[in-house]
């Protein structure tokens, strides 16, 4: 295990523990590296500001849950995912609102979370098992293909495929049903 990681495992346990300045530590090392990620995905400085604020906080209110050995970049990495996902998925539903509202001023459109959620449940019910199973640990759990590799018993390319093929099929079936903003940011 390399001196960086272990000393990142240190201040994580120290997190889990409760001790502020490990969070602070864990938060200047990551806001710089979130910062990067979502300035990819096009987001505007205050949605970027708000992310890492918001997955900083989850942070600290579930550091009892946070599982010391598991990466610690891919767990806020995923928190902001979700946080900007859950954003646009606002935004879509509420466009949705707003443009149905305007064409059908007595009748209202939206699709909640609970919905979207129970849509993406059925595609992934209907996936080959392994191909399920490697989806939900790489985008839903946060793992690196490496971690899924070996945990699993398989090449680190065949996770690479089952994560294309699932995707694929994840996002096709998504724009279908409307939601290609929406799928495109809780996949990548």
């Amino acid at each position: 295990m390399s001196h960086s990681l272990l000393k990142e495992k240190q201040i994580v346990a120290r997190l889990k523990a409760g001790e502020e300045e490990a969070f602070v530590w864990l938060f200047e090392y990551y806001s710089p590296i979130l910062t990067s990620f979502l300035a990819g995905l096009k987001f505007d400085a205050e949605d970027v500001s708000d992310t890492i604020q918001q997955t900083f906080l989850k942070v600290w209110e579930n550091r009892n849950r946070i599982d010391v050995d598991a990466s610690f970049k891919n767990y806020v990495i995923t928190i902001a995912k979700n946080d900007i996902y859950n954003k646009v998925k606002k935004s879509i539903s509420a466009q949705k609102y707003l443009d149905h509202s305007v064409l059908h001023s007595d009748q209202s459109v939206e699709i909640t979370t609970t919905e979207l959620t129970d849509i993406l449940s059925t595609i992934l019910a209907n996936l080959p098992e392994k191909r399920k199973q490697v989806f939900e640990m790489s985008r839903i759990q946060g793992y690196s293909n490496k971690e899924i590799a070996e945990e699993l018993g398989i090449t680190k390319s065949t996770v690479e495929n089952h994560i294309n093929n699932s995707s694929s099929v994840v996002k096709k079936l998504l724009k279908g049903l409307g939601f290609g903003i929406a799928a495109l940011f809780f996949l990548f």
